[in-house]
């Protein structure tokens, strides 16, 4: 994984990330970043990896670090990390105890009160330097674990569609059946125009969603790899459950593959 790493910065605000801040991102448009949260560590024998440095050098210490290896059996191991990562943040849980008098009611007394506190360190789309300060001396010594939000490039999910064209639609010599490749979690009416499919069912009512008269697909393979109808289709397709409204699909449904096979334009079939 260590030549789809790459960096970038956000150009302004949004739900994820804050503008100007660097994060690590997959060169490949076939791969994505995903995101796995607290991994436990035990530092005890150290955390048993190996760092990486792919790119670094600046004043500002902004880079691109990975794990490069793991100790077998090791701590890193054990907890789920893989080379090939990249650690986004070091968070350490500490008890803090306090004693506190009190005096609820009538009656005084006084106790031990014990609190979790946490630090964060983050040190995403860092170099060497940054990510190893942030490992071994952030965490202080009396640390005894340490929880790791890593960053893994994986290959996005890929589903086989065919999608058949009524044949009055067709000019001589056109193939009816075209062969596509979608990612996962594409939405299917858009990742069919985006490809080329022409939806058009001048024949058909429109979508009260999008609006449009060719929404209407039928599925005849591959149906589970597509997200659950909402309410709202299931009724509207109560005698028709092979057809999906493409609007409202998500094409492989909880990052399935498969394949899938639909007929557009149905009112020209």
């Amino acid at each position: 994984a260590a030549d789809l790493w790459t960096c970038n910065v956000q150009e302004s605000n949004n739900a994820d990330r804050l503008a100007g801040v660097p994060y690590v991102d997959s060169k490949s448009k076939d791969h994505f970043v995903d995101d796995l949260a607290s991994l436990e560590v035990s530092r005890s024998g150290g955390l048993g990896m190996e760092l990486l440095e792919l790119a670094g050098g600046r004043d500002d210490g902004i880079g691109i670090t990975i794990v490069s290896g793991v100790t077998e059996g090791g701590n890193a191991e054990k907890a789920g990390i893989l080379p090939g990562d990249s650690i986004a943040r070091v968070t350490v849980y500490e008890r803090d105890e306090t004693t506190t008098t009190t005096s609820p009611g009538s009656s005084s007394f006084s106790g031990l009160v014990e609190e979790t506190k946490s630090r964060t360190r983050d040190c995403e789309a860092r170099d060497f330097d940054g990510t190893i300060d942030a490992l071994a001396n952030f965490p202080g010594e009396n640390a005894a674990t340490v929880y790791l939000d890593v960053k893994r490039i994986r290959r996005w999910p890929k589903v086989a569609v065919t999608v058949e064209y009524p044949a009055s639609q067709c000019a001589e010599g056109f193939d009816p059946v075209q062969e596509l490749e979608l990612f996962a979690g594409e939405n299917l009416q858009r990742a069919l125009l985006n490809r080329g499919i022409v939806l058009d069912d001048p024949g058909n009512r429109r979508c009260d969603f999008c609006g449009s008269n060719a929404c209407y697909v039928s599925v005849s393979r591959g149906k589970s790899l597509l997200n659950p109808m909402g309410k709202t289709e299931e009724k509207l397709m109560e005698r028709n459950p092979n057809v999906r409204l493409s609007c409202k699909a998500t094409v492989g449904y909880n990052m399935q593959e498969g394949d899938l096979r639909l007929k557009v334009n149905l009112s020209q079939h």
